[in-house]
């Protein structure tokens, strides 16, 4: 038997209707990922005003429980949708701020917005289905089976007269909300799509990004050293060929934003190095380790490392504890060829393996040891002694360079 809410004046029988949720599930209700689509939903999520929503309620026979059991949803709904839109604000906070991008990976920025919202859309499609007149056979690819935000309507003669059961408001408000809450999601969500688009226009905005992201990516491939010295990685790439081909390299760069994976980035910017390395004489592992833009300064290591012996013989410093290079001399040799931080130990390698067969280098736990005691010293007195380093090293290495028209090697 049915319930009913009382109004003011008179009381209004609801008959509740079950719905058949083979029929339901026949509906076309799945949405394609696009901007378009998601723009559409956008015109949707915002609050409905009474009249539209007493016109939808007196399409449906609802019964008081069918309103509470509404009004559950619709609790769980909002808290969902809040939790989902703290989640998007985070995410839009940096979901632009790298070159690569690992938030999307095999999906458009589109379809990865929608998923992060999918509690929310999901929800906006059920509560719409509640009111959906019992004639609707088509269903709709945008949510939008109802008069609840667009089409004719007539107002209730009565207006809320018939409705003043609490529930039956707290309904209202509740969908309200609920609604300003999606409108919230989507908004953040358009602004990460449209910042996106924004960057992959611009070359301003874009080339810092990939440069930033291409030095730190170099400096923290040292495994791909490994890998390359071992022959295991070829450094042809596609993408490096389409660089080097370009009429407009900066708007390339600006179209590939976020078509990047990290792991996919770190082995285009491996490739890159090198190829960039080898046209200036740099092997693999020196492009990877110095770049391109430092060769003056890897073909004067090397030369430092090709003649030690004789560098020994000129200087006190050079040799220390069992016959091996010095500690301290070690040091201010890293930071000669530009030590960094992040890749001493690489760099400390590429130095003993030059190294090998002339005189054997002491391990970094040494190197590190003069470290600290150099940045005990003050600091004009730690770059005095480390720019007259710098200035003995360069004069050393040109000495031999200016005897040959060959690159040392």
């Amino acid at each position: 038997m049915s319930k009913s809410f009382v109004g003011s004046k008179e009381s209004v029988n609801f008959v509740g209707v079950n719905i058949d949720k083979s029929k339901l599930m026949s509906y076309p209700l799945y949405l394609e990922a696009s901007e378009e689509t998601l723009r559409t939903l956008g015109e949707k999520f915002k609050p409905i005003t009474d009249d539209r929503f007493l016109y939808c309620l007196q399409g449906k026979k609802w019964t008081i429980e069918n309103v509470h059991k509404y009004n559950a949803h619709l609790l769980i709904s909002i808290d969902y949708a809040s939790k989902e839109y703290e989640r998007m604000k985070e995410l839009r906070k940096v979901y632009n701020l790298e070159y690569p991008t690992d938030h999307k990976r095999y999906f458009s920025t589109v379809a990865e917005m929608m998923s992060k919202m999918r509690s929310t859309l999901s929800a906006y499609r059920k509560s719409l289905d509640k009111f959906r007149p019992k004639k609707s056979k088509k269903g709709s690819t945008t949510y939008d089976p109802t008069s609840l935000h667009s089409g004719p309507y007539s107002q209730d003669t009565f207006g809320w007269e018939p409705y003043m059961n609490k529930a039956v408001m707290d309904m209202f408000v509740n969908l309200n909300n609920f609604l300003t809450l999606a409108g919230n999601i989507y908004r953040e969500a358009i602004a990460v799509i449209e910042e996106e688009n924004k960057i992959r226009s611009n070359p301003d905005l874009a080339c810092p990004r990939f440069e930033r992201s291409y030095q730190r990516s170099v400096s923290d491939n040292k495994r791909l050293i490994e890998m390359m010295k071992a022959g295991n990685v070829n450094a042809d790439h596609d993408i490096v060929k389409a660089m080097e081909a370009a009429e407009d390299v900066r708007q390339l760069i600006a179209s590939l934003f976020h078509e990047f994976t990290f792991p996919d980035f770190n082995y285009f910017s491996a490739c890159k190095a090198i190829h960039d390395g080898r046209k200036v004489g740099l092997t693999d592992e020196e492009s990877i380790l110095f770049g391109k833009d430092n060769e003056k300064t890897v073909f004067r290591l090397r030369t430092v490392l090709d003649h030690i012996l004789e560098l020994a013989e000129q200087r006190d410093d050079v040799i220390g504890w069992k016959g091996m290079l010095d500690g301290e001399f070690v040091m201010h040799l890293l930071f000669w060829c530009g030590w960094n931080g992040s890749k001493n130990q690489a760099l400390l390698k590429y130095i003993t393996e030059r190294c090998e067969g002339k005189v054997k280098v002491v391990k970094m736990g040494a190197v590190m040891v003069e470290k600290r005691k150099a940045f005990c010293l003050d600091n004009d007195e730690r770059y005095k002694q480390q720019d007259e380093f710098n200035q003995q090293m360069d004069a050393f290495a040109d000495s031999f360079m200016t005897s040959t028209t060959e690159k040392p090697n």
